[in-house]
Parts: C-alpha cells; structure tokens; sequence
C-alpha cells in the first residue's frame, strides 16, 4: 500500500509541476485522495486486529507504512494513529516505530492552525519554492527531533518536473525558512475533508 501511495505522490507531484495551473491538477488529486482513504480504510482495519502498532505486530516497514498512509488521510484518522504509537511508545518505547510521532504530531498542528512542534513539515509556495510552516520554540527544534531519532532540520530536496534531482547537500533549515502558508497553500496541504 505504501508503494502505491508514494507512486501516486510522485505522479501527482509530477503533474504539479508540469501543470499549467493548479485547477490542472484538480483531477488527479481527487483520484489521490479517493485512493488514499481506500489504503488508509484497509490500514486502519489491520491496526484494528493488531491493536497497537509495534514492530512485533507489523515490523519496522508496515508501521513506517501506516504512519505514512495516515498523512494522507483525514484529521481524525490521524490523530487516531498518533494516539496509537503514542501509547506503544509509552509502553514500550523500543517496540514502537517512535519516529513517526513528530510528523504526525506536526501534520496535525498545522492542519490545527497550529505552529508544528518537529519541523517536519515542510510547503510548497505558490512561488514553487519550499517554505516552513513556523515552529514552536524554534530554537529548540532539533533538540526535540533529536529525542526521537531525528537529525537537524534541512531543506527539502530540490524537485525538477517532480522528480527529485540526485541527492544534493542541503542546508540546515534557519529562522529566516519559516512563514505562515496563504490559503491556497494551505488548502493544498489537506487531503480530503478534515473530519
């Protein structure tokens, strides 16, 4: 399922980019997002059987996997998720894919109108350049990454027509990297409806 969402992120961010509006890709993206809540439905049927989603229960790759596909789904399928490897990671923290926390945790916050808590969540500007939604206490970002597992914080990879170009260094992300998204930007971070 992951496979197949992440071509379908690739197909879309390819047509994005070769689009000649954003109305362009109104259709694709609808297909991506009747498509997601397909993979996520099942996804969430197998954590209903599984309970919590530890590496025991579904290894490193399918609770990866289920932490991805949930990005891609509504509000409250996301919370119900971070509050699942939330709990596995109170419990027992090294049975638990803990690094999915600060996405969820982030992609929630700024769906919320929230500042993210992880910077790890990044947008897409209308200027086709990547920007920060703002941090909490940004000072201490990397601080809170590191506690689960994460490095600093660094720009995203460079896209060419959506196709990320070879792996280049990238930056360390700064203060200056950070801004609030417009709305169109910010409709375009949602998948699907909210609830």
């Amino acid at each position: 399922m992951l496979e197949a969402d992440q071509q379908e992120v690739r197909a879309c961010s390819k047509a994005y980019w070769q689009a000649p509006s954003a109305a362009a890709t109104r259709d694709i993206r609808e297909r991506f997002i009747v498509h997601s809540k397909d993979r996520v439905s099942r996804a969430l049927e197998i954590l209903d059987d599984i309970g919590l989603p530890t590496i025991e229960n579904i290894g490193t790759d399918g609770a990866q996997a289920l932490s991805v596909l949930a990005l891609h789904a509504n509000l409250s399928t996301m919370r119900r998720v971070l509050s699942t490897f939330e709990k596995g990671y109170s419990e027992n923290s090294a049975s638990v894919y803990y690094e999915a926390i600060p996405s969820l945790t982030d992609r929630i916050l700024i769906i919320e109108g929230k500042n993210q808590r992880f910077g790890t969540q990044w947008m897409l500007g209308a200027d086709g350049k990547f920007f920060l939604p703002p941090v909490e206490g940004f000072d201490q970002m990397n601080r809170r990454r590191a506690a689960y597992g994460l490095g600093k914080s660094r720009h995203p990879i460079d896209l060419t027509n959506g196709v990320p170009k070879t792996d280049p260094p990238r930056p360390d992300t700064q203060a200056s990297d950070q801004r609030l998204p417009t709305k169109p930007e910010y409709q375009g971070f949602v998948y699907g409806s909210l609830d």
